[in-house]
């Protein structure tokens, strides 16, 4: 099993790990959140969906339109199409798992617009097998028990799992990481299918419809251009945004941070996930979000 590693001192501390080989076709990664601290605030960048296990600690999310929501022990975080914030009281430890948006089709029946840039109890979703997970992950909290654990999990849910169009998220994955800027008749042209279809296919499984979808991969992908050491803000935009201000305005809205906070003073929680495409092999839309 591939692991890896990324802290912050003693305080602060984020580890990834890759799933089980047949569970990679539906989870980006698994990681361990955590926070010696007895208050901490930061903020995340704009992400695929999330399943997240509160072992310790408990925590408020803010989204993009204000909302503020008490944490639960279990939360499924949609995707979300803007930075978010987080606060939490501590000690923290979370074990969170990154779901594909192939893993949002096969184990979600509704679709994912209906959760984006929010959270909900995932026990509601997912049943009391979760509520157990929990129990055994505060039981015994080493990671190579908790990997165990949520691997197993992950295989019930996915027993029961419906079919998904992978040939739609294939295609669409290919769409939001190889160009700069995603261009939306170019997916439909691919697809075969009319642009209403893609639409909706987009909502269902993304969360979002495509014009946003580009946008938000648009900019993410100049995020992942701009952290390298020397990159300025033209060469990581190219020739994807109208000009400086446009650029700065989607950095911030998908990430958090002005291209300067993210170049030279990113948060903890955002230095330490740039860091992870150094750890594990991940699928390059993880890599993007």
């Amino acid at each position: 099993m591939g692991t890896g590693y990324s802290g912050d001192g003693a305080a602060v501390g984020l580890r990834y790990f890759a799933p089980a080989p047949d569970l990679r076709r539906h989870l980006s990664s698994y990681y361990i959140f955590r926070a010696d601290v007895a208050q901490m605030s930061d903020v995340v960048r704009a992400d695929v969906a999330q399943l997240r296990f509160m072992v310790s600690g408990t925590g408020r999310y803010q989204f993009v339109d204000g909302r503020r929501i008490e944490t639960p022990e279990v939360s499924l975080l949609g995707p979300t199409t803007a930075a978010s914030r987080f606060d939490v009281t501590g000690p923290v430890l979370v074990f969170g798992v990154g779901i594909l948006p192939t893993g949002w089709a096969a184990l979600v029946e509704e679709d994912a617009s209906l959760f984006s840039d929010s959270v909900v109890d995932a026990v509601d979703v997912f049943g009391g097998l979760l509520e157990d997970a929990l129990d055994a992950m505060r039981f015994d909290g080493r990671a190579s028990r908790m990997i165990a654990v949520i691997d197993a999990v992950m295989r019930g849910l996915l027993a029961d799992a419906v079919d998904a169009p992978y040939w739609f998220t294939r295609l669409t994955d290919h769409w939001l990481t190889d160009a700069p800027s995603p261009s939306i008749d170019a997916l439909v042209s691919e697809s075969g299918v009319s642009a209403r279809q893609v639409e909706r296919l987009a909502r269902r499984i993304y969360g979002a419809p495509p014009k946003l979808l580009a946008r938000k991969y648009r900019a993410l992908r100049a995020a992942a251009r701009f952290a390298a050491a020397g990159t300025g803000w033209a060469e990581a935009a190219g020739d994807a945004f109208y000009d400086q201000s446009h650029f700065i305005r989607e950095f911030k809205r998908f990430t958090g941070h002005t291209p300067l906070q993210f170049q030279r003073a990113p948060t903890p929680v955002t230095r330490l996930t740039l860091r992870r495409r150094e750890l594990i092999d991940m699928p390059r839309l993880t890599l993007l979000s």
